[in-house]
């Protein structure tokens, strides 16, 4: 089962999915699109195609950790993805995974190329260190 992870934007969307082990987290693909519907139907098939059993879908929380303006919208996004696919989802932290992944390009001299599948990717790498992390504790 691998894990998906999206960086969700109102125009495009990065995602980034691990190894089937679950390991390893990369860059996948960035989906520009022009509804919900369309961008639901097109996740189906990645998921299926990919093996996907858990969805991470970043949400960008202010620096107090209250919700921020796109949260609503990406809450709304995940009812509406999860009633279309029989995968677990769950809302990740996604705090200044973009300034980092900017960064990251910056230091190769790479213009923005890519940003949003590598800020999901960092966002899944996050993840999968924490849950390491639980696991190494108990």
């Amino acid at each position: 089962m691998k894990i998906m992870a999206i960086d969700y934007g109102k125009v495009h969307i990065g995602i980034a999915l691990t190894d089937p082990l679950g390991i390893i987290a990369q860059p996948y693909l960035t989906i520009s699109y022009k509804s919900q519907k369309d961008l639901i139907k097109r996740l189906k098939f990645i998921c299926a195609e990919n093996n996907v059993g858990l969805i991470l879908i970043g949400n960008p929380l202010h620096l107090d950790g209250k919700d921020s303006e796109m949260s609503d919208e990406i809450k709304s996004f995940a009812a509406r993805l999860k009633k279309s696919l029989n995968i677990e989802i769950q809302l990740w932290d996604e705090r200044y995974t973009s300034k980092l992944a900017t960064n990251i390009l910056k230091d190769y001299g790479i213009k923005n190329k890519n940003l949003d599948q590598i800020s999901a990717s960092l966002m899944l790498e996050e993840y999968l260190r924490q849950k390491d992390n639980f696991t190494a504790e108990c």
